[in-house]
């Protein structure tokens, strides 16, 4: 079985995926480990070439699809691409973790010149893009099978909600 989790920065996709990984005794894979691991290039160097950033994106998500028993945290903007939610929804449950712009900004703090899409904004405008970025995303990100918001999210919650979707 394959879960993935989907969601904005900062929302807990390594996270979580990691620790339900560790819990059901599955693999872990981060898709922008992956087109990392591919291209020898940071996700900061990836995001500056549009065009091999979303071939390596579709390339980690085909890789993706022919592993068993694997949590998938997937890039920010994978759900958002081609029909990659319908893919992912079809190989297996997809899981939009739901953080709103408070919880975001609260966790990246002061992080934003290490985040490589926040680099180039004015501080004094970042609220303002991640809210645009969130209400962008939202139609995507909400075609998954379980939708959670992220601070309110416990091991037992999330057991119980795969569960359901089994």
């Amino acid at each position: 079985m394959l879960i993935y989790f989907i969601g904005y920065i900062a929302a807990g996709k390594s996270k979580w995926g990691k620790r339900l990984a560790e819990e059901l005794d599955y693999n872990f894979v981060d898709t922008r480990e992956i087109m990392m691991k591919e291209s020898s290039m940071s996700f900061s160097e990836l995001l500056q070439n549009k065009e091999l950033f979303i071939q390596l994106e579709q390339a980690a998500l085909s890789q993706v699809l022919n592993m068993k028993d694997t949590i998938v945290a997937t890039s920010e903007m994978m759900p958002c691409r081609a029909d990659n939610m319908e893919v992912m929804n079809k190989s297996g449950i997809t899981f939009f973790l739901r953080a709103g712009l408070g919880c975001i900004m609260m966790k990246i703090g002061k992080k934003t010149n290490t985040i490589p899409m926040l680099q180039r904004i004015d501080p004094d405008f970042i609220p303002d893009f991640i809210s645009m970025e969130l209400k962008n995303r939202k139609p995507f990100y909400q075609k998954a099978k379980i939708e959670y918001l992220a601070r309110e999210l416990k091991m037992n919650t999330l057991l119980e909600l795969i569960e359901k979707q089994k």
